[in-house]
C-alpha cells in the first residue's frame, strides 16, 4: 500500500501524468513498480522498452547518439525524470553514478491512460478527419507534436519591463535584436492609437512614447504574429484567417475589459490573441502531412481540435493558467464562470468578432458569459449595445496589428 501511495504522489508531480483524472492516476499507481539500482550499473533502453522509466532519486548519465547527459533527481524535492521517453534512440542507455530509485509504468497502460484523457468522444468527425485526428493524437500523447516556438524576445521584454531597476537602454537593445518586432512596434507607435505630433523613427523614441506598459503589451502581442506562418497557399489562407480572428478577439477583449472595468485590459487583449492559438499546430500539421490540403478540411479540424492543441501551446509557452483556460474553452459557448475571468471576456470577444463580420453566432441569451460580465445579451442579429461607442478604439487597435 505504501508503494501505491508513493506512486500516486509521484504521478501528480510528473508533467506527463499530473493532468490526468484522479481516478486514472489511482489506477496507474496500482501497476507502478519501484526498482533500486546500485551505482555503476548500465541499463539499456531496449531492455526496458515495455516500461516507461522515471528517475525518482539519484544521479545517472544518459548516453544516446554518441553523446552523454548527466541527470539528477531528488525525491521530494524535484520532479521525476522521464529517462528514455516514448521513442528512445536505438543505442540509448544509462549508467548510474549513485544508488538510484526508478519508478516504472507499463508503457501500454500509460499510453491508454493518456489517450483516454483527451476526451474527444463528443467531437463529430468524418472518416478523413478521423484519420488526421488519430495521427495528431498519437503525436500529442507521445509529446511529439511540433509546437510554435516560444516568443522568447517578447518574454524577455516582459521580464525587463517588470524589473523596477531596468532602464530604457536595456529595453531598447532587446527590441532591436528582433527586426520583425522592432518594425511592428514602430508601425504600432505611429498608428492613430499612439501617434504623436511627429513621426516616431527610432525604437528608443517609440519606447519613450509608449511607456514600459504599452511597450510590453505590444511586443508580446506582435511577437505572436510570427507564430501564424504557413507555406502552402491553402494553409496560408487558413492561418491568415486564424490570425485575423485572433486580432478581432483581442481588440474586442480589450474593449470589453475596459468598459466593464474588470481585470486587466492588456491581459484581456493577450487572451484574445491566444484564444485561437491552437489553430497554428493543426494547420502546420496538415501542411506537413497533406501535399494538397483542402481548405474546408483545415477549417473543420481547426474548429474541432483547437481547444486541445491550444492548451498544449500555452502550457509550453508558460503564459499562465488563466490563459490556458481561455484556449481550453475555445468554442465552448456554454462556459460559465462564477466571476469575471479572461475566458469569459475572450468568449464574448469572439462572439462580437464573429457578429461584426456577419458570421454565425449562437443565441446570445444562451451564452452565460454575458451574465458573468454584466452585459445585456443582444437580440438575434444585433451587436452588443455596450460596445456601440467603441468603433474608433476598435479600428485603432486593429491598425496596431496591421489588419
Amino acid at each position: 500500500m505504501q508503494q501505491t501511495s508513493d506512486a500516486l504522489s509521484l504521478l501528480a508531480e510528473i508533467e506527463l501524468t499530473r493532468d490526468l483524472a484522479e481516478d486514472t492516476r489511482a489506477t496507474l499507481s496500482g501497476i507502478c513498480r519501484f526498482e533500486e539500482i546500485p551505482p555503476k550499473r548500465r541499463v539499456k533502453a531496449v531492455d526496458v522498452r515495455t516500461d516507461r522509466s522515471f528517475l525518482v532519486d539519484g544521479h545517472v548519465v544518459l548516453l544516446a547518439n554518441g553523446s552523454g547527459e548527466r541527470l539528477q533527481a531528488f525525491q521530494g524535492l524535484s520532479e521525476p525524470i522521464d529517462l528514455f521517453g516514448e521513442a528512445p534512440a536505438p543505442d540509448a542507455c544509462l549508467v548510474t553514478e549513485t544508488p538510484c530509485l526508478l519508478m516504472k509504468i507499463p508503457a501500454a497502460k500509460l499510453g491508454e491512460a493518456l489517450s483516454a484523457s483527451l476526451e474527444v468522444s463528443d467531437i463529430d468527425l468524418d472518416s478523413t478527419e478521423g484519420e488526421f485526428l488519430a495521427e495528431l493524437y498519437h503525436l500529442i500523447t507521445n509529446n511529439r507534436l511540433v509546437l510554435p516556438a516560444r516568443p522568447e524576445v517578447a518574454l524577455k521584454i516582459q521580464e525587463i519591463t517588470n524589473d523596477p531597476d531596468a532602464g530604457l537602454d536595456a529595453l531598447t537593445e532587446i527590441i532591436q535584436r528582433d527586426g520583425t518586432i522592432a518594425g511592428a512596434l514602430l508601425h504600432a507607435t505611429n498608428s492613430p492609437l499612439f501617434r504623436a505630433s511627429k513621426e516616431i523613427k527610432t525604437i528608443r523614441d517609440a519606447v519613450v512614447r509608449l511607456g514600459f506598459r504599452n511597450t510590453r503589451m505590444l511586443a508580446v502581442n506582435l511577437a505572436l504574429r510570427q507564430a501564424f506562418l504557413a507555406k502552402h497557399e491553402v494553409t496560408r489562407t487558413a492561418m491568415e484567417a486564424a490570425w485575423a480572428e485572433s486580432v478581432l478577439c483581442s481588440a474586442f477583449g480589450y474593449i470589453i475589459s475596459d468598459i466593464r472595468k474588470c481585470l486587466n485590459r492588456e491581459r484581456a487583449l493577450l487572451a484574445g490573441l491566444v484564444s485561437g492559438i491552437g489553430a497554428v499546430p493543426i494547420i502546420q500539421f496538415v501542411e506537413m502531412r497533406e501535399p494538397n490540403p483542402q481548405l474546408p478540411l483545415v477549417q473543420s479540424l481547426v474548429d474541432k481540435l483547437s481547444g486541445i492543441t491550444g492548451v498544449l501551446v500555452i502550457n509550453y509557452w508558460g503564459l499562465g493558467d488563466d490563459l490556458v483556460s481561455v484556449a481550453e474553452h475555445f468554442g465552448d459557448w456554454g462556459y460559465q464562470a462564477p466571476a469575471p475571468d479572461y475566458t469569459s471576456i475572450a468568449m464574448l470577444a469572439r462572439w462580437a468578432a464573429l457578429q461584426s463580420e456577419g458570421r454565425e453566432t449562437p443565441n446570445a441569451a444562451e451564452v452565460p458569459a454575458f451574465k458573468t460580465l454584466g452585459l445585456m445579451p443582444p437580440p438575434p442579429g444585433e451587436p452588443i449595445a455596450e460596445l456601440a461607442e467603441s468603433g474608433e478604439v476598435l479600428e485603432s487597435l486593429k491598425s496596431m496589428f496591421n489588419l
